[in-house]
């Protein structure tokens, strides 16, 4: 069968599984990675070794990532690190911008793995605040989910954008910077902007401001801003370190053999996750376990099911890349004159609203167009990007992120579709313009070519 005819019908199935009979998402990939190889007339040697090498090449490049950024960024959030750090920006900032503060810390929380704990973290902070203002409660979901979502999906150590980086081969170090570059603006404009238009209406029964001190204050309980700020940039220290010294000092300047020990990713997030054992062990003990070790030992079993999903995503990836897919791809695209950035932002942006799963959406996508991009010689970093910016384009009910607001911000759907649907959409076109002036820009600047 025409590999491209296959991979129609396989998307198909995968997204009918997904969608409407609701079938684990690590179950429906691997299914459709054993359905894509068998239309490929794939042998049962060549389908068992796409399998199993799809999995252990997630683990191999990413598996430990995942584990340690996981178990650091649980610390943050578990301490209450997090939580203090979002209430310094507000208290910085004032009550006057109070919707700019939440979006910016809201932004920063891009460390911990998942989505759902940095919106459970800062939504008591949201709905705090608008207690004290009056302002809709939709102003403040759209700054914070807003802010959460563009850093979720752009900037790693988050999950997803980790892992497309090493899915299109792109630097860590680079495709952070680059992705602050990107996420900020997107988040600013549309998650505070769009913000601001939602507070013009003030609710009825509003408190006055006067005591909103009192939901700032810092908790003597809960880690120091400082320390926080400590622990999330030194990883990202490291990982800009071991980039910038390896394009000044030759390879085998001791200098530079050492960053590129310690700025390696594994090492990076191996580094901060054990200072954050350390520094944080008074604030977890004996509240969250009985010792930091046995925390440690704990921690991962939340982390196995995005484990399987990754895995079970880089199974169907292999399939996908051994099939000739890609090169069906280029061949169809060089006849068409059609650009393989804007195809990452809209083949992500599709899978995204209709699975409803950024991760599943960033992986498939990245499995397709990374090998075409190489190819065609396009920046990794810049088409990784635009992969993660088509991952947050669209956020619908098929999305479990959806339905967070209405769970602990009491909104209503179409409360929830002005708040985050509307403000998301924007953002991702607001990214992918950004990620466009990144591609034309390319030869000038560094790490992106």
């Amino acid at each position: 069968m025409n590999v491209l005819i296959a991979f129609l019908l396989v998307m198909a199935v995968l997204f009918a599984a997904l969608l409407k009979l609701r079938v684990s998402p690590a179950v429906a990939l691997f299914a459709c990675a054993v359905l894509m190889a068998l239309l490929c007339g794939f042998s049962v040697s060549e389908t068992l070794s796409c399998l199993t090498d799809g999995f252990g090449a997630a683990m191999r490049s990413i598996g430990l990532q995942i584990v340690f950024g996981g178990i650091f960024g649980m610390m943050l959030g578990d301490s209450g690190a997090m939580e203090e750090l979002a209430k310094a920006v507000l208290r910085k900032f004032g009550r006057k911008h109070d919707l700019l503060a939440l979006n910016l810390a809201s932004w920063l929380i891009f460390v911990p793995v998942f989505f759902d704990p940095a919106y459970i973290t800062l939504s008591p902070l949201a709905e705090s605040l608008q207690r004290f203002t009056g302002k809709r409660p939709g102003a403040y979901v759209a700054a914070l989910f807003m802010g959460i979502l563009t850093s979720h999906c752009l900037i790693p150590p988050a999950a997803g954008p980790l892992a497309v980086a090493g899915q299109v081969g792109a630097n860590l170090g680079w495709f952070i910077l680059y992705g602050v570059i990107v996420s900020l603006p997107a988040s600013l404009l549309c998650g505070w902007g769009c913000a601001e238009g939602l507070s013009r209406r003030k609710t009825a029964g509003a408190q006055a401001l006067g005591s909103g001190e009192d939901v700032l204050r810092p908790d003597p309980e809960k880690p120091p801003v400082r320390l926080t700020a400590c622990l999330i940039l030194l990883p990202v220290v490291l990982l800009l370190a071991n980039c910038v010294c390896g394009a000044l000092l030759p390879a085998p300047h001791p200098v530079a053999v050492f960053l590129s020990f310690i700025g390696n990713s594994n090492i990076a997030l191996f580094l901060a996750m054990l200072a954050a054992a350390f520094l944080l062990r008074k604030y977890l003990i004996p509240k969250t376990a009985d010792s930091v070790w046995k925390y440690i030992d704990r921690a991962p079993a939340a982390l196995g099911g995005f484990l399987v999903v990754l895995g079970c995503g880089s199974c169907f990836g292999e399939v996908l890349q051994k099939s000739g897919l890609g090169d069906a791809l280029i061949a169809l695209l060089s006849g068409m004159h059609f650009p393989v950035i804007l195809l990452a932002f809209l083949l992500t942006t599709v899978i995204r609203a209709a699975v409803g799963s950024g991760t599943v959406a960033m992986m498939t996508s990245a499995a397709i167009v990374g090998p075409a991009a190489v190819a065609m010689g396009d920046s990794p970093v810049v088409v990784g990007l635009a992969v993660c910016a088509g991952a947050m384009t669209l956020t619908l009910p098929s999305d479990a992120a959806f339905w967070l607001p209405g769970k602990y911000n009491r909104l209503t759907v179409g409360e929830t579709l002005h708040a985050i649907t509307w403000p998301s959409l924007a953002a991702g076109a607001v990214s992918f313009l950004m990620v466009l002036a990144l591609h034309f820009a390319a030869g000038i600047l560094p790490g992106l070519h």
